[in-house]
């Protein structure tokens, strides 16, 4: 992670939307870590490590977080993309740079064993969740438009170029 003149760190990131055979998607739930008030699902990743590509690191964090073993090959091409500025509720800044894949998987049990010292605060639990589920839960779900790529993955679109998200910041207060 490096550091912006005006103080942001800067983190590249390597994510995964995984998919079940019934059309559901992986997501983490977590609550407090943007603002105390504010619940959120967030998909499986993390910062990509010094040496790393960003398949690399997108498998790693696959099994770190989740224990499935994929290879950067079961991964494919990137599908999406976002990036923008956000801070913490108790102020550290960040400047993310999210890259997204796509993995079609059968169900599995998830073991949350790997996490790393601070994932285990910010994740409360996991859930598979349908298109419908996203569409109506009231907790923020990140990436923005998350449900709209999942279903058009889902219905076998593909892209030549991943689709750019839309950032949104939360204001910590």
């Amino acid at each position: 992670m490096t550091h912006t003149p005006d103080g942001f760190a800067h983190r590249r990131s390597a994510r995964v939307l995984i998919v079940d055979e019934d059309d559901r998607a992986l997501l983490f739930f977590g609550a407090g870590l943007v603002r105390q008030d504010v619940d959120y699902y967030f998909t499986v990743g993390g910062a990509v490590d010094e040496g790393e590509t960003l398949t690399e690191a997108a498998a790693r964090e696959v099994f770190e977080e989740t224990g499935l073993h994929v290879t950067p090959e079961d991964l494919g091409p990137l599908v999406a993309h976002t990036e923008g500025a956000w801070t913490t509720h108790e102020g550290v800044r960040f400047y993310s740079d999210d890259n997204f894949f796509f993995l079609r998987t059968e169900h599995f049990e998830v073991s949350l064993d790997g996490l790393e010292t601070g994932e285990d605060k910010e994740i409360s639990h996991y859930e598979w969740l349908s298109l419908d589920d996203l569409r109506a839960t009231d907790a923020y779900v990140f990436p923005i438009g998350l449900a709209g790529v999942l279903k058009r993955l889902i219905a076998g679109e593909t892209f030549t170029e991943p689709l750019e998200l839309p950032w949104v910041e939360l204001d910590p207060r």
